[in-house]
Formats: structure tokens, C-alpha cells, sequence
């Protein structure tokens, strides 16, 4: 191959690659739904649990949780295989319930007492910009 077929060769791939970077579509991650809808169930002592997954979709499942006045637990179960998937937390805006971040393969819990009747958004810190959010609703 001559210098010039091998310039031209070297542009073209170069080109190819830049117009699939500058792409303004968003990934198929991003525009997948949000799944589902839970209320959770009462457990022992009267503290209602609820268990959302998450994993490499960055989709909380179920991304809409339904409590009632009382103590709540919360547990997030990363359901990645370990050392095959992202780490997840979350993080209520403007409640102080915090999971941490939560490697893949774990769990991890927050027991609180629900706020006032109302709807609360929380997400994901590390893939909120991926759009892993939900919502609590206190009834």
C-alpha cells in the first residue's frame, strides 16, 4: 500500500470514529422505561420492607415505591455479578435516608420513619446523569 492509499485509509478511520464520538443520541440505557411499582409489605415488628434492584441497566426495579406513616426498610441489592457490574447508592433529595454505594454482587439497607404523606424523588448519585431515578410515595 502506497503512502497515500495508507494516509487515506488512516483519515477515513479517523472520521468514522470522530462522527460515532459526536454522537447526540443518547444510549439505550437512557431511554429505556422506568419498571414498576411496589408497596411494601409489612415484616416483623411492624417495619414495612421494600427491595430494589438495580444492576448493569442502571434501572432501579422497581423505580416506584408506596409506603404508609411508620418505620421503613429499604434494602438495595445490586444484582450485578461481582466484578462484572457497576456500583450503585442512593440518595433521597432533600431526606437524609443514604444508602451508600453498593459494590455488585451485594446488598446493602436503610431503615427510616417515613416523612410526611407526599412523593420523594431519589436516584442513583453515580448514574443519575444515565437517569437512574425513582420516586417514593408516602400515602
Amino acid at each position: 500500500m502506497g503512502v497515500g492509499r495508507a494516509s487515506a485509509a488512516v483519515l477515513a478511520l479517523m472520521l468514522v470514529t470522530g462522527l460515532g464520538a459526536c454522537s447526540n443520541r443518547q444510549a439505550a440505557t437512557n431511554k429505556e422505561d422506568h419498571p414498576g411499582t411496589v408497596t411494601a409489605s409489612a415484616g416483623s415488628g411492624g417495619v414495612q420492607t421494600v427491595v430494589l434492584t438495580a444492576g448493569v441497566d442502571l434501572r432501579f426495579h422497581p423505580s416506584t415505591i408506596v409506603v404508609h406513616p411508620g418505620r421503613v426498610r429499604l434494602v438495595l441489592d445490586n444484582t450485578s455479578k461481582p466484578g462484572a457490574g457497576p456500583p450503585h447508592d442512593l440518595q433521597f433529595s432533600g431526606l437524609p435516608f443514604y444508602i451508600g454505594t453498593t459494590q455488585a454482587g451485594r446488598e446493602a439497607a436503610v431503615t427510616f420513619t417515613a416523612p410526611a404523606p407526599g412523593t420523594y424523588r431519589f436516584a442513583c448519585t453515580i448514574h443519575e446523569t444515565q437517569n437512574q431515578t425513582g420516586k417514593l410515595i408516602v400515602r
